[in-house]
């Protein structure tokens, strides 16, 4: 028996834990939980040396389950992240996360009103048959973390 229960959330590192929270807030997502943590066993744990102390937030769509996947937001303080993320499309690790939405256009143009900057506009994808397909949306957070929307095409916006 496969004691793996759910997929519970994908940890992003911040540089500026506020402007990131401001940010996600803008596409949808609430703060859950908003803590800093001290502690000398987070160098063990995150297999980080030096590190005690972080401040994380947990962000989750507020139409979602109580079981749904989180953002896990982390600032450390001990050393501070740097730069932007470096992930792509193309290269191996995780690339991307994606959001489900019900009308992509709709989003592009309220986020975009809010001053959130896209990659594109909205694209779509068929299946060959013509019938089924998606609409990508594609944008970065404040440190370059990349994400996308999808809305699917000629399917209920339900994946199960």
């Amino acid at each position: 028996m496969v004691a793996v229960r759910r997929f519970w959330h994908v940890g992003i590192n911040v540089t500026d834990m506020d402007a990131t929270i401001e940010f996600y807030e803008k596409i949808g997502f609430e703060v859950i939980q908003d803590k800093e943590l001290e502690d000398a066993n987070l160098a063990r744990a995150f297999m980080f040396e030096g590190a005690s102390k972080l401040r994380f937030a947990h962000m989750r769509l507020p139409n979602g389950s109580a079981d749904e996947a989180l953002l896990d937001l982390i600032q450390w303080h001990d050393d501070r992240a740097k730069g932007r993320a470096e992930g792509d499309l193309i290269h191996p690790g995780l690339c991307r996360f994606s959001i489900l939405t019900d009308d992509i256009q709709a989003e592009y143009v309220r986020l975009s009103d809010l001053g959130v900057e896209f990659l594109t506009e909205p694209q779509a994808v068929m299946d060959p048959d013509g019938v089924k397909g998606w609409k990508l949306l594609f944008a970065r957070d404040p440190d370059g973390t990349l994400f996308h929307f999808v809305e699917l095409i000629g399917v209920p916006a339900t994946v199960g």
